[in-house]
């Protein structure tokens, strides 16, 4: 397991540590109860893991893009959950959304899209981004500020949650298949709101779901150090569920038979991950007290499909502090939060 909190420098992460599959099953009914706020509870890993809150005893809010969705995920976690209506591709809905939050322990920013990498042209969301970084990055950078002080405040060990990705590193194995991640000078954002790709490119629906995973490492980074700085308990940390290839969940929009082909060849590969092994890693990321004694740890399924988190340094791009700093900036520019400390 991780190691013990006395082992572990002030703040650092413990890199080269593994939490196993029974740690992360275990962690969230070895704690008080907390109020969690999930985004995208209503499938895949953000289903499970909500489920695997609620089951621990936990109050769990389901932040889903519709009322149907909210209930129905509310519905399948039992009477622990409660739904709640959080539109991420829209900044309106964020804002309606986050008046309704009193108080939260933990925030868990895991709702994500990736649309299909043959898509020729951008979809825009309600405020005109482009659909992956706005619902990935913009909706989700705009809600963790609105709830920031009230997360500050919470009493224990506050903690956020963003739900990342190894294909944000073009050294990973998915990272450098196809279109590599990086965000350039940020000249997209820079433009304005009508951005078809962070670093201004032409628009390239694969690059922007591994630019966006590349947006929420660089994001937790920014926002660990802000949190500390409100209360030194509070951490934040981003952690990847694996490589889940199942064709109606994360590869829905992608070619059916596609979908089909990848799930079926990483699976026999034994590379893939299930839905209810990343709702155990969102639960444990959420919850484990082992994660209080540090803060902007990077969790991930390394080696592939060994059903274990491993504590390790993100991309060279997302440890780069004056590029964490410029997106922030930017991020609050283009959803209209500045929020001083």
């Amino acid at each position: 397991g991780l190691l013990p909190r006395i082992a572990i420098a002030a703040g650092a992460p413990p890199n080269g540590k593994v939490a196993s599959q029974e740690e992360l099953l275990a962690a969230a009914g070895s704690v008080a109860k907390k109020k969690i706020i999930v985004t995208g509870a209503n499938s895949g890993v953000g289903l499970e893991g909500a489920k695997l809150l609620a089951a621990a005893g936990h109050d769990v809010v389901c932040a889903c893009r519709n009322q149907a969705k909210a209930e129905a995920a509310a519905a399948a976690c039992g009477g622990g959950a409660t739904p709640g209506v959080c539109d991420l591709a829209d900044l309106g809905s964020v804002r309606t959304f986050a008046k309704t939050v009193k108080g939260v322990d933990a925030l868990v920013l895991n709702a994500g899209l990736a649309l299909n990498t043959k898509d020729a042209a951008p979809t825009r969301t309600a405020d005109g981004f482009e659909l992956t970084i706005g619902t990935n990055h913009l909706g989700h950078f705009l809600l963790y500020n609105l709830l920031e002080k009230t997360l500050a405040s919470a009493g224990g060990a506050p903690r956020l949650v963003v739900t990342a990705s190894p294909v944000h590193d073009p050294l990973s194995g998915g990272g450098k298949v196809g279109s590599t991640a990086t965000l350039g000078d940020l000249s997209g954002l820079a433009a304005g709101p009508r951005f078809d790709m962070v670093d201004g490119g032409a628009f390239d629906a694969d690059k922007a779901y591994k630019d966006s995973k590349l947006c929420n490492i660089i994001f937790t980074a920014e926002a660990s150090r802000r949190l500390a700085k409100l209360n030194p308990k509070a951490t934040a940390h981003a952690f990847s569920p694996g490589l889940i290839p199942s064709p109606d969940g994360f590869f829905r929009y992608q070619p059916k038979f596609f979908a089909k082909t990848f799930s079926a060849i990483s699976t026999k590969l034994g590379v893939a991950e299930t839905a209810a092994f990343g709702g155990a890693c969102l639960s444990y990321a959420a919850t484990s007290p082992d994660l209080d004694a540090f803060t902007n740890g990077w969790l991930d399924t390394e080696p592939p499909g060994k059903h274990q988190l491993l504590c390790h340094e993100p991309s060279a791009e997302a440890r780069d502090v004056a590029e964490q700093k410029r997106l922030w900036a930017l991020s609050e520019k283009l959803t209209g939060t500045k929020i001083d400390l």
